[in-house]
């Protein structure tokens, strides 16, 4: 390219055909576009993306989409996304260490691409955490599943999970078969999960933690403790994984207008 181009000359670059959901998250299908017209040098450095409103028109995605996916190459360290301008592209390769951003349940599919459940134990097991979460008497056990994701043959995340013991009781290991647990509860007992409430804590390996993710003892981890509610906000599931802080990524969208 013999001088820059205009972002309105750039959204012309841009494939006619429309973004699929068959082929995955669409806001990670338009990021990986984006980056990799970059890479190639379709798009300069120093160069203006097309607005927002332009690219949703163009490839028939939601705004929502456009802006998460400007926000995974701004993680990326690829674009620097501007007030009332459009978003200006700031280097050819990414300069920042990708993370995982969970903002919705696409995100959780996404961030488990390619993984395998693999379950180490599953039975009856007391804990404050179930009588706290399912209202059950001090000492009753509910149900616990123990395993990992892995991809590649490499642990990636430790997994704990508890059911109440009328939702546990019915499931066995090998219902077991959808990496996300959630999915499982749904497809064999017809659950219809509402919401997910997400708390993220950072914490340190320990010992047993350290020897089964591969890290050093004492290395960072993030842990997050997810409670699956069904209908009447009753807790289905809560889930507790941990797994190497690097990769871990949290976004928040914080409206200030109170008009």
């Amino acid at each position: 390219m013999s001088s820059m181009a205009t972002a309105a000359s750039i959204i012309d670059r841009f494939p006619r055909h429309k973004l699929s959901r068959d082929d995955g998250p669409l806001y990670q299908q338009l990021a990986d576009l984006i980056r990799g017209m970059i890479t190639r040098g379709d798009i300069e450095v120093g160069s203006d993306l097309p607005k927002e409103a332009e690219i949703e028109a163009h490839l028939g995605v939601s705004l929502i989409t456009v802006r998460r996916a400007l926000r995974e190459l701004e993680d990326l360290g690829l674009i620097q996304k501007r007030s009332a301008k459009p978003a200006k592209v700031t280097a050819k390769s990414p300069t920042v260490r990708a993370g995982t951003r969970y903002e919705s349940l696409e995100d959780l599919v996404a961030s488990t691409s390619g993984s395998v459940l693999v379950i180490n134990s599953y039975g009856l097991e007391k804990s404050p955490l179930v009588e706290t979460h399912f209202g059950l008497a001090p000492g009753e056990p509910g149900w616990c599943l123990r395993g990992h994701l892995s991809k590649d043959g490499q642990i990636q995340t430790l997994i704990t999970t508890f059911f109440p013991p009328d939702i546990g009781e019915k499931m066995k290991v090998e219902d077991f078969t959808d990496r996300l647990v959630f999915r499982n509860l749904q497809r064999c007992l017809g659950i219809r999960i509402e919401r997910v409430l997400v708390t993220a804590r950072a914490e340190v390996a320990t010992k047993a933690q350290a020897r089964e993710l591969g890290v050093a003892a004492g290395s960072p981890l993030m842990s997050t403790e997810m409670i699956y509610l069904a209908d009447k906000q009753r807790a289905m599931e809560v889930t507790i994984t941990a797994a190497p802080s690097e990769h871990f990524v949290l976004s928040y969208d914080i409206p200030l207008d109170e008009n």
